[in-house]
């Protein structure tokens, strides 16, 4: 006798989350007191202490100057509107309406993020183009030379100093001794045993963003700076969640808004540290019938695919040397 059961498909009550960035990794890490006026938002700047003086010759103590500025930030309106219809609402095993709000602030929080580094990068501080992507551009030297420019231009080293390293330049900064021996960190610090989002090191908060320009490439830029020296405003204090039904249509609807902008307020406490296109490196390679004398050698560049130069009567030792010089 044939089995008739029918076979009931069971669908998930949760949704599967896809891989993005959910949250904001900048904002508490820039200056977000300000002032609203329309669609302006003024950030006052202290001016810098005058020095302590004596009295004058009629006794009286002078007054120091006030050197106060301003700087203002432009509002934008930026907005994620979501809807579904009811059918598909009611069909579904998971929170439809919950997933399209969830969705609206995850978009708020990365605009965020890309307003801030969109600023970030147009400083005129760096440290340097020597070296790829996690080579050169993130060797010890460079980490510490932008540390120094901060120094230099008398930014506090008062725990607001944070630094911006891509995924890739962050696993080279792994393998560089000063920045994990234990000898050299604080030790509830130490990266390769705590989860902590930043990494305190050289009085620097250091922590991976994936989405740094030029991310994945060999012109990516990391950055080191100070919170007073960039500002993002967000003109209610926090991003404005809606949630309806249209009965006309039958479909719900989802909108996340914020009115926001970020701005540069003191240039000289932004350092960049810009990557340049690496060398192309090239392959040797030797003939297996030139052991003793080569009398050829075809060099391929790896950048230049196709591309071969032959190289006729090399002596052995000059083929050995081009192949230590060319090594990768």
């Amino acid at each position: 006798m044939s089995d008739m059961t029918v076979m009931q498909t069971i669908y998930a009550r949760e949704f599967v989350q896809i891989f993005e960035q959910k949250q904001s990794i900048l904002r508490g890490t820039v200056t977000t007191e300000g002032d609203v006026r329309g669609n302006q938002y003024v950030f006052i700047i202290e001016g810098a202490a005058a020095i302590a003086v004596t009295r004058g010759a009629s006794g009286n103590i002078p007054y120091a100057a006030d050197n106060q500025t301003s700087t203002t930030c432009t509002l934008y309106e930026y907005h994620h509107l979501a809807r579904k219809n009811q059918f598909n609402i009611e069909s579904s095993s998971v929170p439809q309406r919950l997933s399209m709000q969830r969705r609206g602030v995850v978009s708020i929080n990365q605009r965020t993020d890309q307003l801030i580094l969109a600023q970030l990068n147009t400083t005129t501080y760096n440290t340097g183009t020597t070296g790829g992507e996690g080579t050169g551009a993130n060797s010890l030297g460079r980490m510490l030379t932008a540390c120094e420019l901060l120094d230099v231009n008398y930014v506090p080293d008062d725990g607001e100093r944070y630094g911006l390293l891509t995924p890739k330049a962050w696993a080279f900064a792994m393998k560089i001794d000063q920045f994990v021996n234990k000898l050299y960190v604080a030790e509830d610090t130490k990266p390769y045993m705590n989860q902590a989002m930043w990494y305190d090191w050289n009085g620097v908060k250091w922590t991976r963003h994936p989405n740094l320009p030029g991310t994945g490439t060999a012109s990516a830029s990391c950055f080191v700076y100070h919170k007073n020296a960039i500002g993002h405003a967000l003109n209610l204090g926090e991003m404005q969640t809606y949630i309806g039904y249209r009965q006309e249509q039958d479909y719900s609807w989802a909108r996340v808004s914020a009115y926001m902008g970020a701005q540069i307020l003191q240039p000289a406490g932004t350092m960049t540290r810009k990557c340049c296109k690496r060398r192309n490196l090239p392959w040797l390679i030797i003939p297996l019938n030139c052991i003793r004398l080569l009398s050829a050698a075809t060099v391929l560049t790896s950048g230049n695919t196709g591309v071969l130069t032959t190289m006729p009567q090399l002596c052995k030792r000059r083929a050995i040397s081009l192949m230590h010089r060319f090594a990768v």
